[in-house]
């Protein structure tokens, strides 16, 4: 199997995926899609659409891939039943207990667990295998180590192409507490691709320092293929259908081994696209050079000419070979980095051999490139394509017997007799012209029509009406026999398990690099430990020189973002902890292997008490809430949890080197400011597991008033000066503070 999975965020884009040679479409639906600002689909139009797809032989995968609030349990259980009837072939969730809920009701169902999941190691794909899931789609930064490894386990799917997060798949809350819209919800207004600057020699200047370019894997899909990974993913649901058409036919030509110049003309249509800084391999096969897009933000097309200077104050000549046509759109963009302005071309425009003109003069620099952004004709060239069935007819026509149509497929073989007798012919006898011309009409099905055998016995006359209506009966039902029949599901009464809270959370966890100035000021119940190092037994032996003295609960910080060497690294250090801090779900497999206890973290983004009661009944004794959680919302189930209520709130978890990997020149600070073009600083923390890894926190502490029987401290970035006052209870002193989502919640 090898599956060119494409993404549809409106009706055009979902044909032009399929008339393209799309194995598989992934949509969303007006709620629980983590692309909000998409034009999604409904529940009332998703059968239409996925009864067409199934007609062509692709699939159709609905992603309900959000957190769900308690108050939201039942729409969301009610939508994914509701889908799955529609035709679904499976769904993608992010709450991977709300998956395991799902399959114990309904068993038949197919679940995929989102990338929003954050798996990218065996641990994390064997927990999906569990709960019920029959495929992981990877979280982008696993590397092809890994990859193969969990292909050997689990159905896997893996982006190819498109746009790549900064943060970690599912960590990162950087649009929640700048401006209170959830990524995890659907709502991400992109901060990340915002211009910054660092407080380090050489990245002083402001320019899109988290701003990743678009990924492309190309050819090295073979060797994903090689390794076993089944299902290879386009991003874009909010891109345009000429970018969704040329993606795919791109991928499609690869795996078909299509020859090296047709595929550089794929590329290059791909390019004119969407293309945001010169595409990257992402992570797969380890960083490039290529991975940030600091400079250009947005598309910036193919270049396809220079500017040359002219008298002309109005127009500027373009050097090209390129032909534009009306509506062609362009950007100049000078060295590779600036950008500094476009338009779009008109056939009004002067002309002139050797190239052509645009708007524009002064702002432009002899020898700037052009870059073509946005092609007509490519719009064109998908819109034509259409992908149809292939049907062979055969049939047999005589004079007082009634037509009988014999229908093949790859279905196999289908006979219909119509309802009417061919009578003797009086005048013009029927033909096997009129035959051939009346069922090369199909109207709206997606059939190619070659008609084989035709066996006209006599002279025979046939009522053109009647025929009509035969073949469109015959069509009707291949097109029925082709869409499959409807799955529906009983849907069944959403019951929550009861939680058993003789043990209920309780006490104060404080997550520190350093306890040692914490210890006699606070009375600590879980102190979780979290290495700037995780090689250096040193940074070990100081945290149990410190701990000898109380009597806390000792728990490993273990990150979302870890691969298998990290965890091979961490293994080595696992002794004298209870366990682990955990905030990736993986955990919960791991920690069983290692027979050791998990403390769930943030990361684990438990939202409702269908997840919170999952997640018990695996065993799990302490766990903190989602930190995206309001005071309101969160009130009853925080009754039964651990808070995060105060501290430093890490909004993203990196999984790249922010300085290109020139480990040579690095200063190797534990710590960098990251300053926008407001003035606010969000620091920025580095630490060592099997490679440097670096988080962004936000630029305002936490405190929260709604502190409860069990909170939560993070106290990993903060100053001794910072600590002191959170211990000391003297909370309003701290400057910049926030009360993040506790008072209005996210959307």
């Amino acid at each position: 199997m090898c599956e060119v999975l494409a993404p549809a965020g409106d009706e055009s884009s979902f044909y032009a995926a399929l008339n393209s040679g799309a194995d598989a479409i992934y949509l969303g639906l007006k709620d629980f899609s983590a692309r909000k600002s998409a034009a999604n689909f409904t529940l009332e139009n998703l059968g239409e659409y996925t009864r067409y797809a199934h007609v062509l032989g692709a699939k159709v995968y609905v992603a309900l891939n959000t957190l769900v609030k308690d108050k939201e349990l039942s729409s969301f259980f009610h939508t994914a039943c509701a889908a799955w009837s529609a035709g679904a072939d499976a769904l993608i969730l992010q709450d991977i207990f709300l998956g395991k809920a799902l399959k114990e009701m309904y068993p038949q169902m197919v679940l995929h667990l989102s990338t929003q999941a954050g798996v990218c190691n065996i641990y994390g794909a064997r927990l999906a295998k569990r709960m019920g899931f029959s495929r992981v789609i990877l979280a982008r930064e696993t590397p092809f180590d890994d990859i193969k490894k969990i292909a050997s386990e689990i159905e896997t799917e893996v982006f190819v192409q498109g746009a790549l997060c900064t943060c970690f798949s599912g960590q990162c809350y950087f649009s929640s507490f700048v401006g209170g819209n959830s990524g995890n919800r659907g709502f991400c207004k992109q901060p990340c691709r915002k211009r910054y600057r660092i407080d380090r020699k050489g990245f002083e200047k402001y320019s899109y320092k988290l701003s990743l370019s678009d990924l492309c894997l190309g050819d090295k899909v073979l060797k994903l293929q090689d390794a076993g990974v089944q299902s290879f993913k386009i991003e874009g649901r909010m891109r345009s259908a000429a970018y969704v058409g040329t993606a795919v036919k791109y991928y499609k030509d690869l795996f078909s081994r299509i020859p090296a110049h047709t595929l550089s003309d794929d590329l290059s249509e791909l390019k004119q696209a969407y293309n945001r800084g010169d595409y990257t391999r992402g992570y797969v096969f380890g960083q490039d050079g290529n991975l940030l897009s600091s400079d250009v933000q947005g598309h910036k097309g193919e270049r396809i000419g220079t500017v040359s200077r002219s008298k002309n104050v109005k127009f500027t000549f373009i050097r090209s070979e390129y032909i534009p046509r009306d509506g062609d759109g362009f950007k100049i963009i000078r060295g590779e980095k600036e950008e500094v302005g476009g338009d779009e071309w008109r056939s009004i425009y002067p002309k002139k051999a050797g190239g052509f003109y645009l708007m524009g003069g002064s702002e432009f620099r002899e020898g700037d490139g052009v870059y073509l952004t946005s092609s007509v004709a490519l719009q064109e060239k998908v819109a034509h394509r259409k992908r149809l069935v292939p049907l062979r007819l055969s049939a047999r026509i005589s004079v007082n017997a009634r037509p009988c149509v014999r229908v093949c497929g790859e279905f196999g073989v289908r006979e219909f007799t119509a309802d009417f007798c061919a009578e003797a012919a009086q005048k013009q006898a029927f033909t096997e012209n009129d035959f051939i011309e009346c069922f090369q009409k199909t109207g709206e099905y997606p059939f190619r029509v070659t008609v084989e055998d035709l066996n006209l016995d006599g002279k025979c006359f046939i009522v053109k009406s009647a025929l009509n209506n035969f073949r469109r009966k015959i069509y009707e039902s291949i097109y029925e026999l082709l869409a499959g029949q409807v799955k529906g599901v009983k849907e069944k009464e959403l019951k929550i398990p009861p939680m058993d809270r003789k043990n209920a959370c309780f006490g104060t966890a404080v997550i520190d690099t350093d306890f040692s100035s914490v210890a006699d000021k606070v009375k600590i119940d879980y102190a979780i430990f979290r290495p700037k190092n995780y090689k250096n037994q040193s940074d070990y032996d100081e945290f149990f020189n410190v701990s000898k003295y109380y009597a806390w609960h000792k728990y490993l910080y273990l990150p979302a973002y870890c691969l298998g060497s990290d965890l091979n690294e961490i293994e080595n250090h696992l002794d004298g902890f209870e366990g682990v801090y955990a905030e990736g779900t993986f955990a919960l497999e791991w920690c069983k292997e290692k027979r050791i206890k998990v403390f769930a973290g943030t990361g684990f983004n438990l939202f409702n008490e269908m997840s919170v009661a999952m997640m018990e009944a695996e065993g799990v004794e302490n766990w903190v809430l989602s930190k995206e959680l309001s005071e309101s919302e969160s009130r009853e189930l925080r009754e039964k949890s651990f808070s995060f209520v105060g501290g430093c709130i890490k909004v993203m978890e990196l999984g790249h080197c922010l300085f290109r990997k020139d480990c040579k020149q690095c200063d190797r600070r534990a710590r960098y400011n990251l300053t926008d073009e407001q003035g606010r600083n969000f620091p920025l923390y580095r630490y060592e597991n099997s490679v440097c890894r670096f988080e962004v926190y936000n630029n305002a502490l936490l405190v929260s008033a709604f502190k409860g029987r069990a909170n939560l401290y993070d106290f990993t970035i903060l100053s001794e000066r910072g600590k002191e006052l959170f211990v000391l209870g003297k909370e309003e002193q701290i400057e910049p503070r926030t009360s993040g989502a506790y008072r209005r919640g996210v959307l």
